[in-house]
């Protein structure tokens, strides 16, 4: 049997990543956009955020374009017709999109999500009851602002 690699590693029939995401998945250049839309002021231009995007070296306008109108389609962004463009709002925060990307990965994972976690956080996976409990504790604590004990 030929070794499949990694999650990373694995590429669909196009040579891209396999990437699990929100419904069809969100690749690494959409996950740009929603990063460089959230910190500009909308509605923005597809041109707006290519000019954003040009200040790390990305320019590609057709790219950013065809991004877009998937995100759209994906329901992550909002299209409307202004003048002879189309802007866009965000329908999603990028924490949300975060967290709902990050949880479908781990829907996938199977009885290994609780393992997989645990690497991720840097703990063993074998730690006791106590101790998860604990940790739990000081995720929610966080959460609602409070500094660690």
């Amino acid at each position: 049997m030929q070794n499949e690699g990694t999650m990373s590693e694995r590429r669909t029939k196009r040579g891209r990543p396999n990437i699990v995401g929100i419904e069809k998945g969100i690749g690494p250049l959409e996950a740009q956009v929603v990063r460089t839309i959230s910190q500009l002021s909308v509605p923005v231009s597809v041109r707006g955020v290519c000019d954003e995007m040009a200040r790390d070296g990305y320019f590609a306008y057709q790219g950013v374009l065809n991004c877009m109108n998937r995100l759209a389609r994906k329901g992550i962004l909002e299209r409307e017709k202004q003048g002879t463009a189309f802007v866009y709002r965000p329908l999603v925060n990028l924490e949300d999109l975060a967290a709902e990307v990050v949880s479908n990965v781990l829907g996938h994972m199977g009885g290994q999500r609780d393992r997989v976690i645990c690497r991720v956080l840097d703990i063993d996976p074998d730690v006791g009851a106590k101790e998860i409990a604990e940790l739990r504790r000081k995720v929610q604590d966080m959460a609602r602002g409070k500094k660690n004990r």
